[in-house]
């Protein structure tokens, strides 16, 4: 039997686990199949038929982490389209206030440090929770040709979502991507993984 005869079973069983360099490989003992007529672990997961499994592993493709380099362009094009989202809403506010209620404009003046840390970490959680939760993908994740996986490779839930983005608010989390790894504290806390796209 061959591998892609192998991952028929692989793919669609509950002990499969996805390794970024090798591919799809087996839970229990962290090899590659190879069983010639039957594996005797195979469970059929319910929820998953060979099809359903995902683009991504239809033919075994093997995922790859997202560079270092990748990761950092993908935060600076995010942070600058984060603070665009920033002065966008700022101008709204503003131009709602000074229609509805012109004596209120100072809120907007003030400065007060816990609250545009507040504001900036609303506007943060929106803009991740919204892309990546529809796409999978940020403004920067398109540049780089990247995008979220769960650490098997199947597509993330919006509560997945939700959680990495949480996790983006702990101090100084921004430069945790930057190991040799490139993997930051949202991705582990999180169980995903930005990885990069097939061509």
């Amino acid at each position: 039997m061959n591998r892609q005869q192998q991952l028929t079973f692989c793919k669609i069983c509950t002990h499969r686990k996805n390794d970024f360099e090798r591919g799809i490989v087996c839970g229990l003992t962290n090899e590659l199949a190879d069983f010639e007529f039957e594996c005797p672990s195979y469970e059929k997961d319910p929820n998953l038929s060979a099809r359903s499994f995902g683009s991504m592993h239809s033919q075994g493709t093997h995922l790859h982490t997202a560079s270092g380099t990748k990761r950092f362009i993908n935060y600076l094009i995010d942070y600058l389209f984060i603070i665009g989202l920033g002065a966008l809403v700022g101008g709204v506010l503003g131009l709602v206030l000074n229609h509805f209620a012109p004596d209120k404009l100072y809120l907007l003046l003030d400065d007060n440090k816990m609250k545009d840390y507040a504001l900036g970490a609303i506007l943060l959680f929106v803009y991740y929770v919204f892309f990546e939760g529809f796409t999978g993908r940020t403004i920067g994740k398109f540049f780089t040709k990247t995008k979220v996986v769960m650490e098997n490779g199947d597509k993330p839930t919006f509560t997945d979502i939700v959680i990495r983005s949480l996790c983006r608010m702990i101090p100084f989390e921004a430069f945790s991507f930057l190991g040799k790894d490139a993997i930051g504290w949202h991705d582990t806390l999180s169980k995903t993984r930005v990885v990069e796209m097939e061509d």
